[in-house]
């Protein structure tokens, strides 16, 4: 029988109480980098960013110190064996909004949670071992949470892309250094260790081999061989978690798109080379695709819609929510206003 999804101890609020202070252009650039590899070196990062290699691991430990930004491992469920991602669209009664997303976002299968401006109120990603466990959260459970007046759901059937990476820009062709290479091995058919070294990352993805290999009791060799397993196959994939208006970023979208289903995977891949684009998915049930987006203002999110939206063939319905508020990401508890932890990482 497969493991049950691990869901790490420390995916906990981060305090980020320093996240208001203004970075600096370098700080920016030096997030940037590890948004693209979360672990790199400092000597990689400081190749790509244009600072001595002592400067960026001063400026990038304050930054973590602080919680204005965490390196982070996020397991593939479906690689992994753990679930499958399920997307779910609620409104609510008018003031429940927050009270509702303190309550899903408490929850373990819940991977991200995020308050919404349009047709609905919340965005949240649930992810399920089986169908039975699906049923159970939309027929009875959801019926006990106050406040909740209408759900829709759609099936994550295909990821194309899951990035953290949208603030590359910052580096311009440098970021290229940093790219990690294609994954080519098949996944593994993960053990208890290799649980147990997804949890201990997805907690502090800049923990180190030796660090690792103890707290897992294996030799260093085995713990990197691990780690090389994982990363290779696409079971794990790092990222960096980082409040978007720190980098210049104002806007996060949720889009739904409707489309003629034989455009769908050129639709799909051709929004995901779009490095503003955090998230592609084909999905079964409310849309056809659903994706996320980080746009800088007003006049970005005006060429995304007419430039890119506006030049996809086979589109036939779009609907745009503004996230107004992110309240978890990657079973992370990012913020803490209207009634849900505090704090400004998204």
């Amino acid at each position: 029988m497969r493991p049950k999804p691990v869901i790490p101890a420390a995916a906990t609020a981060l305090t980020g109480a320093e996240a208001a202070v203004p970075l600096s252009d370098l700080d920016r650039r030096i997030v940037a980098a590890l948004q693209i590899n979360g672990r790199a070196t400092w000597q990689q990062v400081a190749n790509v960013v244009g600072a001595s290699e002592s400067a960026v691991s001063r400026r990038a430990n304050r930054m973590i110190k602080q919680g204005v930004l965490r390196v982070f491992a996020a397991a593939d469920p479906l690689l992994c064996g753990l679930g499958y991602p399920v997307l779910l669209q609620i409104e609510c009664a008018v003031g429940a909004a927050g009270a509702v997303a303190r309550t899903l976002a408490a929850r373990p299968d819940v991977r991200f949670v995020a308050l919404l401006g349009g047709g609905y109120d919340l965005v949240v990603e649930l992810i399920v071992p089986s169908r039975a466990h699906l049923t159970a959260v939309l027929v009875e459970e959801l019926n006990t949470v106050p406040g909740i007046v209408r759900t829709t759901t759609e099936n994550v059937v295909r990821t194309f892309k899951t990035s953290y990476d949208w603030g590359r820009t910052l580096l311009g062709d440098a970021a290229a250094l940093l790219d990690r290479p294609p994954e080519t091995a098949s996944p593994p058919e993960l053990d208890d260790i290799d649980l147990r070294l997804i949890q201990l990352l997805t907690a502090d993805g800049r923990s180190s081999v030796t660090d690792l290999a103890e707290r897992l009791a294996v030799s260093e060799s085995m713990a990197r061989r691990r780690l090389e397993q994982l990363t290779a196959s696409g079971c794990l994939r790092f990222g960096t978690l980082i409040d978007s208006e720190l980098l210049g970023y104002h806007w996060e979208l949720f889009v739904w798109l409707g489309v003629d289903l034989g455009c769908l995977d050129r639709i799909a891949r051709e929004l995901a080379t779009h490095p503003e684009v955090r998230y592609v998915s084909a999905t079964a049930g409310y849309s056809d695709l659903a994706c996320e987006v980080v746009l800088r203002d007003h006049e970005d999110l005006y060429r995304f819609n007419t430039e890119v939206l506006g030049s996809l063939e086979g589109v036939n319905r779009v609907e745009i929510g503004t996230e107004l508020h992110t309240v978890k990401r990657a079973y992370v508890n990012v913020s803490t206003r209207y009634g849900v932890p505090e704090a400004r990482l998204l």
